[in-house]
């Protein structure tokens, strides 16, 4: 009964242990480029994808008319690198690529 009961303490050990690791999900990266179809207060949509801006993003643009996620529009070419989070994609970094006048 003794030598029992030592290993269901163990068993449990060992599970209370690694049941941290069995719901974390692995951080998966992307880089994507494309043109936003729609608009929204804190996310946008390429390709028929939603993708959330993640707090503390980044954006770099050299038009003044695009300095701020606001100033974001449907028809404006992207390019934009972050991280999926519990099946969310999380943008880090966005670049605003400038239409070549033709």
């Amino acid at each position: 009964m003794k030598h029992l009961k030592s290993h269901l303490i163990r068993i449990l050990v060992i599970a209370a242990l690694t049941l941290p690791w069995a719901t974390a999900e692995a951080l998966e990266t992307f880089e994507r480029a494309g043109v936003i179809s729609e608009v929204g207060y804190d996310n946008f949509t390429v390709h028929n994808k939603k993708y959330r801006i993640a707090p503390g993003a980044t954006l770099s643009s050299s038009d003044p008319n695009r300095r701020k996620f606001a100033d974001f529009m449907k028809g404006d070419q992207i390019y934009f690198k972050g991280k999926i989070l519990n099946g969310v994609n999380y943008v880090d970094s966005i670049v605003y690529i400038v239409p070549v006048a033709s």
